[in-house]
């Protein structure tokens, strides 16, 4: 089933691992755990678009926060790093729900759902203690063409969102990354431990 991503739904991207990009945009998972970057306005994580590119960044994901299972993908990812100066988008994504968890226990009962290993999880639970840990449930689309974009200067530094200059981007054909019936599944699995 194909679709059709149109500039009327924003310009708006996510940063994320570049490796948890992968995870998503290959299927293996269907969400995200974030707290929220150093650069985050008012210092805290919100969920400011219904849908947007996953920007993937290569800083920071490393062997000891990924699961064993998953390191060749982490080596996929890292290998696959584009040029100094610019970003290659290929996945879109809508929020389908957003959840703060606000204890340590529906996070740990998420463990078969991801990618990242646990100490990663303890660390992204105890960064900024008072503040939620959001949980993102998305649907994910592939674009049919990746797009290459110069990193510009202010999509830089510890946020997760970036509005993207790109005005020549209109409409680009899509794919979601798994169909209905796959997607629904996996999306009961996270919603069944919440």
């Amino acid at each position: 089933m194909q679709s059709v991503l149109t500039k009327t739904e924003g310009l708006a991207a996510f940063k994320e691992w570049a490796v948890s990009c992968e995870a998503l945009g290959t299927g293996r998972q269907v969400m995200l755990f974030r707290k929220g970057g150093i650069s985050e306005k008012g210092h805290e994580f919100k969920v400011e678009h219904p849908n947007f590119f996953l920007f993937p960044t290569y800083e920071h994901q490393d062997n000891a926060s990924i699961k064993p299972e998953f390191q060749a993908l982490l080596a996929e990812s890292l290998a696959a790093k584009p040029d100094l100066g610019e970003v290659v988008l290929k996945y879109w994504a809508n929020v389908e729900e957003a959840v703060p968890m606000t204890s340590m226990e529906p996070i740990q009962r998420q463990a078969a759902n991801h990618v990242w290993s646990e100490s990663c999880i303890e660390y992204r639970w105890t960064y900024q203690a008072s503040k939620p840990l959001w949980l993102l449930l998305l649907r994910v689309y592939k674009l049919e063409t990746p797009l290459t974009l110069e990193v510009m200067e202010e999509y830089t530094g510890c946020k997760s969102w970036v509005d993207l200059q790109a005005p020549q981007i209109k409409a680009l054909p899509c794919s979601p990354v798994l169909d209905d019936a796959t997607y629904q599944a996996m999306a009961a699995k996270v919603r069944a431990l919440l």
